[in-house]
């Protein structure tokens, strides 16, 4: 049941009024149930590996609570979360290297990949269950209902892909009866047709561009690898953050209210911020689960931080996919990283968000580079296989078949560049809207009439564009 689908457009409308109909009492599980409904829509076998993850996370977490100081628990309560993912998702990749090693090394092991099926969002629900339970290990207060936490931890719009939501983000909201309210219903509608409009319009549109540009047989030239990495940067940030969009709007309408996911990342002045504005909590997951320990452990050796931030970043590209170019992609950016707060420095430095020097020269090239070089990371993200990496940069670099497309129509240079100085203007747009308001106060009285308009326009979109809904890219991982 994909959220760009009309069987989602039914089940979130009766499940509204079903949900705001009930008694109080009887909210919260119908919320359970239909969020383990959501997900056995995929497959009703994965539901049982839901629901014992999250039993077993609920059991754990009152555990540690009962038995402070223990970290040796903490330690075995996260290998066992850690079990179900790295069976399903690393079983090939580890048994293929290790079979590529024993061939190098002169041996005869042939491997055959194994036919393992990924449960949906088995990296996001095993995030969160490794942070619930380092977190109630280091004091918070864990769930006691177990109806509380399956809710927690199964509730439909962030299951399959995030956001990545803390205990002390939602517990609250959980524990407390929700109201409905017409802020929390304006909201949640908009969020849901920003979201469609992103991932419809937007991301569904330039999929078969890029898809052309990174076949396996095709073999693209200069202009062809630069509106494909292009348009993927596109594609991946619409349809992803179209993703988040949907589900803080979606989770809205039932009164919860989820932590923002992207911010504006490609307005970015440096890797650092743009880390600060895409997929913010997983970006804050890696920073505080596996940054900081690794920092706090050999806290000894200040100067040897920059290795811990690679090695992070390494762990955040396997995160997102059992290959080597997900590994290499990890890499860049923790390469990123590293040169930001050194090297780099000096160029990044005075341009965080709310300093006057964010307007300048500097300002833009800094832009400009930082977008340049997280594209650049993309190539390695997208690509099917180190091989294709190093043809693609070839033919970036040997400048081949000049400056006519080789494998894309013009049409399709014309579609992304469209797209990619409309996302640049629509960034920028609403800062100067906000600036005029502040300066004009009388130009608020337009703000309405243009925000209905954009409405209608937006809904006439999504339905022009709706023909056959790609699925989620994040939905791999």
């Amino acid at each position: 049941m994909s959220f760009a689908s009309y069987t989602y457009a039914v089940f979130l409308a009766l499940l509204f009024l079903a949900h705001w109909s009930l008694p109080a009492r009887m909210r919260k599980p119908l919320l359970v149930v239909a969020s383990y409904v959501f997900y056995c829509s995929w497959d009703w076998r994965f539901g049982f590996l839901l629901l014992a993850v999250s039993v077993f996370s609920w059991a754990w977490g009152l555990l540690l609570s009962r038995r402070a100081g223990e970290g040796r628990l903490v330690w075995i309560g996260v290998a066992i979360e850690l079990l179900p993912l790295l069976y399903f998702k690393y079983t090939n990749f580890a048994l293929g290297n290790l079979a590529w090693l024993a061939r190098a090394a002169g041996g005869g092991w042939h491997f055959e990949p194994w036919h393992i099926i990924l449960p949906l969002g088995v990296s996001f629900f095993t995030f969160q269950g490794i942070a619930y339970l380092v977190d109630v290990a280091t004091g918070d207060r864990p769930f006691t209902r177990l109806g509380d936490f399956l809710l927690y931890k199964g509730f439909w719009p962030q299951l399959i892909a995030g956001p990545i939501i803390r205990p002390e983000e939602i517990r609250d909201q959980i524990e407390t009866p929700r109201q409905v309210s017409y802020d929390d219903l304006a909201e949640g509608t908009r969020r849901i047709l920003s979201g469609l409009f992103k991932k419809v319009v937007v991301a569904d549109t330039l999929a078969p561009v890029v898809d052309a540009v990174f076949l396996t047989n095709a073999h693209p030239g200069f202009v062809d690898t630069l509106v494909g990495v292009a348009g993927f940067s596109l594609q991946i940030y619409c349809d992803f953050a179209g993703y988040s969009e949907i589900a803080i709007g979606s989770a809205r309408l039932f009164g919860y209210r989820f932590p923002e996911n992207f911010d504006w990342p490609y307005l970015a002045r440096s890797p650092q911020e743009f880390w600060n504005r895409w997929h913010m909590t997983l970006s804050r997951w890696i920073r505080d689960y596996v940054f900081t320990p690794l920092t706090f452990a050999f806290r000894s050796s200040p100067k040897v931080s920059v290795v811990w931030l690679a090695v992070a970043m390494a762990l955040c590209g396997l995160w997102h996919g059992a290959a080597w170019t997900f590994v290499l992609w990890g890499v860049w950016h923790g390469a990123l990283l590293v040169l930001n707060q050194t090297l780099l420095k000096p160029l990044f430095a005075g341009l965080e968000p709310g300093k006057p020097a964010r307007r300048s020269l500097r300002s833009v090239f800094a832009l400009a580079l930082t977008w340049s070089l997280v594209c650049a990371g993309w190539l390695l993200f997208r690509a099917q296989n180190l091989g294709q990496v190093g043809s693609m940069a070839r033919a970036v670099l040997r400048f081949e078949g000049g400056l006519r497309p080789t494998v894309l129509r013009e049409n399709d240079v014309l579609v992304v560049a469209v797209f990619l100085a409309g996302l640049f203007a629509a960034e920028l747009a609403l800062p100067a809207w906000k600036r005029a308001v502040r300066a004009f106060p009388a130009a608020s009285r337009f703000g309405s009439p243009l925000r209905a308009a954009l409405v209608v326009l937006a809904i006439l979109a999504v339905v022009v564009f709706d023909r056959q809904s790609q699925a989620f890219v994040y939905f791999q991982f």
